[in-house]
């Protein structure tokens, strides 16, 4: 989410590079930018506009990360 936030956070510099701009950008109904997890816009509330995942940490000896831990989707 971090890297999805500094590509809207730059998609708007690029369309006015001053404080009220990227306020203005970032509200308009037709801003996006492309993110790692695909489209990023927002809802008139300033909310990001998508689906959000739940996940839960568990301890698994075989990780795909190799570091003993993975994300698991909560249900």
């Amino acid at each position: 989410m971090a890297y999805d936030a500094t590509k809207a956070l730059i998609a708007a510099l690029q369309q006015n590079p001053t404080r009220s701009g990227v306020q203005k950008a970032l509200s308009a109904t037709n801003f996006s930018a492309q993110g790692a997890s695909g489209v990023v816009n927002f809802l008139q509330t300033g909310d990001r506009n998508g689906p959000i995942q739940l996940v839960k940490i568990i301890r698994d000896e075989n990780s795909r990360s190799g570091t003993g831990y993975d994300f698991v989707p909560l249900q």
